[in-house]
């Protein structure tokens, strides 16, 4: 798959570069992640060029994984890290720590599930985050996904264990309202 950039009235979602390595290590040396996410512990610069030069090009090339950079201009630093893998529509996403809170990643969530249905067959966006990471569910909440409960998580951790995991779904055809039955209510 040839990679393709995304835009609203705010945001640019295109392609992490070698110039955003310094920023993708420093966000993702917060310690929010470490309890959080897979990303590798502790992070360092290495780590950021192969997520660019290796999991992110070999993800579009092998049309395995979609990621894009959030940014506020073409070439604006980068916010975070987006991504959806194709063949089940699992997304994924993640805010450097002075960007969040701003209602940036529900407004790109919004276009990536947008681009996942206009081109993709997959009938279901899917979400999932590890139990207690509430920012993360609000993400999903105000983005439309209905809570479809917990679950191990599809993705194995670093020590090779797969946590629990809230889970959650927003369908093809479903509105993009606030839905009830979250474990946190909005």
């Amino acid at each position: 798959m040839t990679p393709f950039s995304l835009r609203d009235a705010r945001l640019v979602l295109n392609q992490p570069t070698l110039a955003d390595v310094d920023d993708i290590t420093r966000y993702c040396s917060d310690p929010v992640f470490e309890h959080y996410l897979t990303t590798p512990w502790p992070y360092t610069r290495d780590d950021a060029v192969g997520f660019v030069e290796g999991y992110v090009a070999d993800g579009w090339a092998e049309n395995r994984e979609w990621t894009w950079a959030v940014r506020e201009t073409d070439a604006g630093p980068l916010l975070g890290v987006i991504g959806v893998r194709v063949p089940w529509g699992m997304v994924g996403y993640w805010l450097g720590a002075e960007h969040r809170g701003r209602g940036l990643m529900p407004e790109a969530l919004d276009a990536v599930i947008d681009a996942t249905f206009a081109r993709t067959e997959i009938d279901a966006v899917l979400w999932e985050c590890v139990v207690g990471n509430v920012a993360s569910m609000r993400v999903a909440q105000k983005c439309g996904f209905r809570y479809t409960g917990v679950r191990p998580g599809q993705v194995r951790g670093r020590d090779g264990e797969q946590s629990a995991s809230w889970t959650g779904a927003l369908r093809r055809d479903d509105d993009r309202s606030l839905k009830d039955g979250w474990p946190v209510e909005p």
